[in-house]
């Protein structure tokens, strides 16, 4: 059973998402940091990941937020209260913005390489960036995983 099977709670599971972290992508991002696979092929390999775990515990952390804060889902005014009402979705919003970023920089990597590897790229900060979001998305949820 995944995330997206079960009904949505008021506490993300993160540890499922680790757990999935851990055995889908960082083998891809391994072989794409290693020249074994081309830009595309990172992003084949992630979307089913993203698309899919991700998307659910989004869905619940979005959910949380939700039924702690009275949110309707429209654009509020200022940042969220600093109560504990909110500790659950607050904790792991971070999650959630890392996930997107990423998402995002393997769309632009993909744009830029295509099915060239790493090794053809004209913008190395980008691979050194790509390894600390890998990482430090790693360090991140293994804290919340309680």
């Amino acid at each position: 059973m995944t995330v997206a099977d079960r009904a949505l709670t008021t506490s993300p599971d993160v540890g499922l998402l680790l757990k999935e972290y851990r055995e889908q992508f960082i083998p891809a991002a391994v072989d794409y940091l290693e020249r074994r696979i081309s830009a595309n092929e990172l992003r084949r390999r992630w979307k089913p990941h993203y698309l899919g775990t991700f998307h659910a515990y989004d869905l619940t952390v979005e959910q949380a937020w939700r039924a702690s804060s009275g949110s309707t889902g429209r654009l509020e005014a200022g940042g969220p209260p600093a109560d504990p009402a909110h500790e659950i979705p607050l904790a792991h919003f971070p999650v959630s913005v890392a996930y997107n970023n990423l998402d995002r920089l393997i769309e632009v990597l993909a744009i830029e390489l295509g099915d060239h590897t790493v090794d053809t790229t004209r913008l190395r900060e980008r691979t050194v960036d790509f390894a600390h979001v890998i990482e430090s998305l790693d360090v991140l949820m293994a804290s919340l995983d309680t």
